[in-house]
């Protein structure tokens, strides 16, 4: 009897003791999962760079004769333009629509299209913000070339 009435109170301080370390796991869970987001957002930026360079790559193969003479070509551009008129300025038009709808806003989702007639070969760069995500530049640039 003696040896029962010494160990009251023990068992709430273990349970007080275990439910401590499950919060603590679970606040490293929560931790892990916020990490997980914001990196898994960024891949899915990346993905969709890639895809857009690839897409204005085949437009341009698409249209050698006109991408011929640089009508692809395209300043630095970061906000909706005209995709009015010639083929390549619908192809411009909806490539930097495109590039709008699925990085981000006006001003931090860019698209530029240069031509060097020399080499007759277009460099394509998507450019994007990238600062959410874990250890991210404030500017991401994806770079692609295409010989005609």
């Amino acid at each position: 009897m003696n040896t029962l009435h010494r160990q009251r109170g023990i068992s709430l301080l273990e349970t007080l003791i275990a439910v401590l370390v499950l919060a603590i796991g679970l606040l490293g869970v929560a931790g892990l999962q916020t990490t997980n987001l914001k990196n898994s957002h960024s891949a899915h930026q990346r993905t969709m760079a890639v895809m857009l360079t690839s897409s204005m790559a085949e437009r341009i193969r698409a249209n050698t004769a006109i991408a011929a003479t640089g009508a692809f070509a395209l300043a630095k551009t970061c906000s909706s333009i005209s995709a009015a008129g010639s083929i390549q300025n619908i192809e411009r038009g909806q490539w930097v629509a495109e590039i709008l709808l699925a990085l981000g806003t006006a001003g931090t989702s860019c698209g530029e299209v240069s031509y060097d007639a020399a080499n007759r070969m277009y460099t394509i760069i998507v450019s994007w913000d990238d600062s959410r995500a874990l250890g991210g530049l404030s500017t991401m640039n994806l770079r692609q070339q295409v010989r005609i």
